[in-house]
């Protein structure tokens, strides 16, 4: 490996774009760290959250659950929640579609935050077929983990505590992000305007805090803790899997087209590496394994971005070679209204806001005499709505299950726009 200081001079570009106010990333090979570092005002102790990194620690209990014979991958999972209920009429929904995102559920209504609400909420909402495409969604993990809790008959922390942190010997680290634990946590950061795309010049204000003990994304780990995980993924689950089971969990079971990707079971999987990206309110971290090199890489930042690139900066150093130069992402445009949607549909243009922290406002706005939906905030995203038979847009791809729905009218206009269940209600001004 290359002088690993060269990280900390990558690590300094991402943090001179204002981007984030701090940064970390570790390195290990089979052996153990090779390097660790932590810039900007951060505790070198501190706890990152994972985000959706945490969605592996779910795979890996659920694979020991089944490698013992007690959680049949491929059974619908009514058969251990008799209570589960989607709104549909295709198959039944498998802890297998679950794991590899094929289950046709929606990302997550985020309608009961903090809470395992969501997964209750699913028979209400809309739900494409299983099996038709990678759709990613937060709320069927969470539904594997009330699955695996109740096999196991403990609360999901408690399965992570025992059956991972301490076989890996990972002491610094917490399966849920509570007030008991926020002194420990590094604080994450986002952009002060939720109604507009981030600019350097707006800076970032202290995130909103939310607490989380869900199985799609709950772990905190201090920066040594978390390399100490991946080192366990790139000696192929060692001390937590059989070899089958890994194999299992790094076997491309569905493609997920945005990112062009393979997905394994919480793993993405390229033709070189394996592993994941997470994001909550506030931070990002990355995750990378790479078998060939005989290394992984972690980092996180308590900002909008740098995560990935510093762990590809890692990755390349780990070879040998030059780690490229940090580019921030490019500016989304503002949604701007064009005043082109006929009636009928122009009337349902306008800012919606809601309070629950995940997301807190949307736009739809006229585009070429259709409708698109965009937020902004942490990161802007903009989706075309297509109109259903039911009255509902679809967003996404035309396998999505994702719906907006308009309704409760003052004027002719509609007061409430229920984002795939969660409400969000039109502000008061343009």
């Amino acid at each position: 490996m290359r002088s690993p200081a060269a990280l900390d001079d990558v690590a300094a570009s991402i943090l001179a774009t204002g981007v984030t106010p701090a940064a970390a990333v570790a390195v290990t090979d089979p052996d153990g760290l090779v390097y660790a570092n932590t810039y900007g005002p951060a505790a070198p102790d501190g706890l990152w959250n994972l985000g959706s990194i945490g969605k592996s620690f779910t795979a890996i209990v659920a694979l020991q659950l089944a490698a013992d014979g007690r959680l049949d991958l491929h059974a619908p999972l009514s058969d251990v929640l008799p209570w589960f209920r989607v709104r549909t009429d295709h198959g039944p929904i498998t802890p297998h579609l679950l794991l590899c995102h094929t289950a046709g559920l929606v990302m997550g209504p985020e309608i009961g935050t903090a809470s395992n609400y969501d997964v209750i909420a699913l028979a209400e909402l809309p739900n494409g077929p299983p099996g038709a495409g990678f759709w990613y969604s937060n709320v069927g993990y969470r539904a594997l983990g009330v699955a695996i809790s109740h096999i196991a008959g403990k609360p999901y922390p408690e399965l992570i505590a025992e059956r991972i942190f301490e076989p890996l010997g990972m002491h610094s680290s917490s399966a849920a992000i509570t007030n008991d634990v926020r002194p420990s946590l590094v604080p994450g950061h986002d952009p002060p305007f939720d109604d507009r795309p981030w600019r350097p010049e707006h800076g970032l204000v202290t995130a909103a805090w939310v607490e989380s003990a869900e199985a799609d994304g709950c772990i905190a780990c201090s920066l040594e803790d978390f390399a100490t995980y991946a080192r366990m993924l790139l000696r192929r689950g060692e001390g937590l899997l059989d070899p089958a089971s890994f194999e299992l969990m790094t076997t491309a079971h569905s493609h997920d087209h945005e990112d062009d990707e393979d997905y394994g079971y919480a793993l993405a999987l390229t033709p070189t590496r394996y592993g994941h990206a997470g994001g909550v309110i506030g931070m990002h971290t990355r995750l990378w394994v790479e078998p060939a090199s005989g290394v992984a890489a972690v980092a996180a930042v308590n900002g909008l971005d740098g995560s990935s690139h510093l762990a590809d900066a890692a990755l390349a150093i780990g070879r040998g070679e030059d780690p490229a130069p940090y580019a921030p992402p490019p500016t989304e445009p503002a949604l701007t209204d064009d005043g082109s949607a006929e009636p009928r549909l122009a009337r349902l243009c306008g800012v919606y806001r809601s309070y629950n922290p995940w997301q807190t406002c949307i736009r739809v706005a006229a585009r070429e005499g259709g409708l698109v939906l965009g937020w902004d905030g942490g990161y802007s995203e903009r989706y075309p709505l297509t109109e259903t038979p039911d009255g509902s847009f679809r967003y996404g791809e035309d396998w999505s299950p994702e719906r907006i729905w308009f309704d409760t009218e003052i004027d002719g206009r509609p007061q409430r726009a229920l984002m795939s269940g969660m409400p969000m209600y039109r502000r008061f001004s343009p």
